[in-house]
């Protein structure tokens, strides 16, 4: 990939926006909370702090206090009974104090920041902005969703559709697309999320920023 995360000082983005770290998960398959895991020489929720840190002072954690209280940001839990992401998204928007909003999963540590001002850049086109694939799938956990989306995320919730994909098509959703990565000098590996001990393992090993 070749480039370098820069975690410099924050540098004021055209579009006012809140940054969200989503570290509210289970973390079934890796056995302990994945948000706490080091990679790269840091826990993988300050990797994600970082980014939206680089961009945005808005920075607040979706999650349990008592474990992300140390990182000195705003922690909200959910408000209401957690249901997967969808429960952060609709706590996330329901608090937000500004029209566009940056969710980042904690568990993507090669995201680029190229990517992120990519999708800011895109927000004022639509409700929701995030990354359809070449082979089609989603990538919902490092998108924007603009507080219009907070009635439908709402509803969905009411109804118990609780997968994040079930909101898209009731949305004025922009999808980005691989040929959008590559003229950004970015490939489909940054959307890598760790969700067990050999995913951990293997990219720990492999980890292309070292190289």
């Amino acid at each position: 990939m070749g480039q370098q995360r820069r975690q410099s000082e924050t540098v004021a983005t055209p579009i006012p926006f809140t940054g969200y770290v989503l570290a509210g998960g289970q973390s079934t398959r890796m056995g302990r909370d994945k948000a706490l895991l080091e990679f790269g020489g840091q826990p993988l929720i300050q990797s994600a702090v970082c980014l939206l840190k680089a961009l945005t002072g808005r920075v607040v954690i979706l999650g349990p206090a008592e474990k992300y209280g140390f990182l000195g940001l705003p922690v909200l839990p959910d408000l209401v009974p957690s249901r997967g992401p969808l429960s952060a998204i609709y706590t996330g928007l329901e608090r937000s104090g500004t029209a566009v909003n940056l969710f980042l999963a904690c568990d993507m540590p090669l995201m680029e920041e190229t990517f992120l001002k990519l999708l800011l850049e895109r927000a004022p086109l639509a409700d929701a902005v995030l990354m359809r694939l070449d082979d089609s799938s989603l990538e919902p956990l490092c998108a924007v969703y603009n507080r219009s989306c907070l009635p439908t995320v709402k509803a969905n919730y009411d109804r118990q559709r609780f997968k994040l994909s079930d909101l898209f098509p009731d949305l004025r959703t922009h999808y980005l697309a691989e040929a959008d990565l590559r003229d950004s000098g970015l490939d489909r590996r940054i959307f890598t999320n760790l969700n067990d001990p050999e995913d951990l393992e293997q990219w720990g090993r492999h980890n292309p920023r070292s190289s």
